[in-house]
C-alpha cells in the first residue's frame, strides 16, 4: 500500500512538472507574427511591379538586393540562408542599425524556436534574425505575406481547386529541399494536409497516398515529388502557379510598405531577392 502511494505521488510530481515545463515552453518560445493586412489598395498608376514571368530577364541582380530610403524603409532581398555566419546576416544587422526601424516585416511564418537554446538563423533563416532584432529593440513584427487561405481563393481564377491544394501542401517541402531532404518526406507534409480545406478539398486529400495519387495525375512522367525543390523552378503548372502567386504576394508587399511608411513608420523588410527585384520599380 505504501509503495502504491509513493508511485502515485511520484507520478503526480511528473505530471505537475510536465505541465509547468509545457507552460514555460509555450510562453517563452517564439510565436509566428501576425499577418499585416493593408487597407491600401494596390494598383494606382504610380505603383507597379515587374511580373514574375519576366524575372528571368532581370535575374542578374545583386545578391543580396538591398533598397533603402533614409528614415523610411530598408528592403533587404536575401538569398535565403540558414548559415549564422553568412555575410548576409551581418549585413542585416548593419542595415538594421542604420535605419533604426519602428516596425519590421518578414516573409512567411516562423516555426518553433526556444530563444537562448536554438540559433534563430540556423532554424528560421534570415527571418529568425529579424525576429531576434525586433525582440531586442521591442518593435512590432509582422508577416507581410498573404495568408494561405486568401492566396488559395485568389488562385481559383486560374487554377482548379485540386491543383491549388496539391501545390499548397507540397510548397513547404519544396522550399525545405533547398537546404536538406527531411528524414521522412511523408511525415513532413502530413502537417500541411489540412491546407486542403482552403479550397474545399478536405474529402479528396486526407493522407499522403492522396498526394501520390494526384501527383501521378498531374505529373505522370518525371521526378517524384519527394525529389523536387523550388530553387531552379518547378514542373508543369506548379511553375505557372508560383509565378502568379508571386505577383499577388508582391502587390501585397508593396501595399504594406507604402501604407506603413505613409503612417510615418520606418520599416525594415526581409524578403527573397527576387521579390526585391520585382518590386523595385515601385520604389
Amino acid at each position: 500500500m505504501m509503495k502504491l502511494k509513493l508511485v502515485i505521488k511520484y507520478l503526480q510530481w511528473i505530471i505537475i512538472t510536465a505541465i509547468i515545463l509545457s507552460g514555460i515552453t509555450y510562453f517563452v518560445s517564439w510565436k509566428s507574427p501576425d499577418y499585416y493586412t493593408p487597407s491600401y489598395t494596390f494598383g494606382s498608376e504610380r505603383d507597379s511591379i515587374i511580373p514574375f514571368s519576366y524575372y528571368s530577364k532581370i535575374a542578374d541582380h545583386p545578391r543580396p538586393y538591398i533598397i533603402t530610403s533614409k528614415d523610411k524603409y530598408t528592403i533587404f532581398g536575401a538569398t535565403h540562408t540558414r548559415d549564422p555566419n553568412s555575410h548576409e546576416i551581418e549585413l542585416i544587422e548593419k542595415e538594421w542599425k542604420k535605419l533604426n526601424p519602428t516596425v519590421a516585416l518578414i516573409e512567411g511564418r516562423l516555426g518553433f524556436l526556444l530563444p537562448g537554446l536554438m540559433n534563430p538563423v540556423k532554424y528560421l533563416g534570415e527571418g529568425g534574425k529579424v525576429k531576434f532584432l525586433s525582440e531586442k529593440d521591442k518593435i512590432p513584427l509582422y508577416n507581410w505575406d498573404l495568408p494561405k487561405e486568401t492566396l488559395a481563393m485568389q488562385l481559383l481564377e486560374y487554377f482548379n481547386a485540386e491543383q491549388i491544394a496539391l501545390a499548397q501542401i507540397l510548397s513547404p517541402y519544396f522550399s525545405q529541399m533547398r537546404f536538406s531532404k527531411p528524414d521522412s518526406p511523408e511525415k513532413f507534409i502530413e502537417q500541411y494536409l489540412k491546407r486542403a480545406v482552403f479550397v474545399g478539398q478536405e474529402n479528396n486529400i486526407k493522407e499522403v497516398d492522396d498526394i501520390d495519387r494526384l501527383w501521378k495525375k498531374y505529373f505522370p512522367v518525371g521526378e517524384d515529388w519527394r525529389a523536387v525543390d523550388d530553387q531552379y523552378g518547378l514542373p508543369g503548372y506548379l511553375e505557372d502557379m508560383a509565378g502568379y502567386s508571386n505577383d499577388l504576394r508582391n502587390k501585397q508587399l508593396v501595399s504594406a510598405i507604402k501604407e506603413l511608411t505613409g503612417k510615418g513608420e520606418k520599416v525594415f523588410i526581409a524578403c527573397g531577392s527576387s521579390h526585391t527585384a520585382c518590386i523595385s520599380v515601385a520604389f
